[in-house]
Formats: structure tokens, C-alpha cells, sequence
């Protein structure tokens, strides 16, 4: 009997351990997934910043020129 009792054991163990790798696996394949969307998220946001920042400096000339057109227009009358 003591060799049977032993495979049971080691098919127990042999089960523990692939079920143990299954985890591992499937928690390593989760946290791929949620690393591509957030380096996603981040080229998107990064594009967002640099569209921002472009139209704010743009804004900035047209206030520029707007003052100084101002300037010059008070200094001609």
C-alpha cells in the first residue's frame, strides 16, 4: 500500500504546484494588460500636455501682438 499512498501524495503536490504556476501566470499576464493601457494612458496624456502647451503659447502671441497693437495704435493718435 505505501506506494500508492505515496503517488497520491505526489500527484497532490504536482496539482498544488501547476495550480500555483496557473496564479503566477494569470496575475502576470493581468498586470501586462494594466501596464500597456497605463503606458497608453500616458502617450495620451503626454500628446494632451504638448497640445495644451502649444496653444497656450499661441494664445500668448496673439496677447502680445494685441497689446502691442494697442500700444502703437494710443501712441499714433
Amino acid at each position: 500500500m505505501e506506494p500508492a499512498d505515496g503517488r497520491v501524495i505526489l500527484f497532490i503536490l504536482i496539482g498544488l504546484a501547476v495550480f500555483a504556476l496557473g496564479r503566477r501566470f494569470q496575475t502576470m499576464i493581468i498586470m501586462r494588460q494594466v501596464w500597456k493601457q497605463s503606458a497608453r494612458q500616458v502617450t495620451a496624456r503626454r500628446t494632451v500636455a504638448h497640445n495644451a502647451a502649444k496653444s497656450m503659447i499661441g494664445i500668448t502671441l496673439v496677447a502680445i501682438f494685441v497689446i502691442w497693437l494697442v500700444l502703437n495704435l494710443n501712441r499714433a493718435m
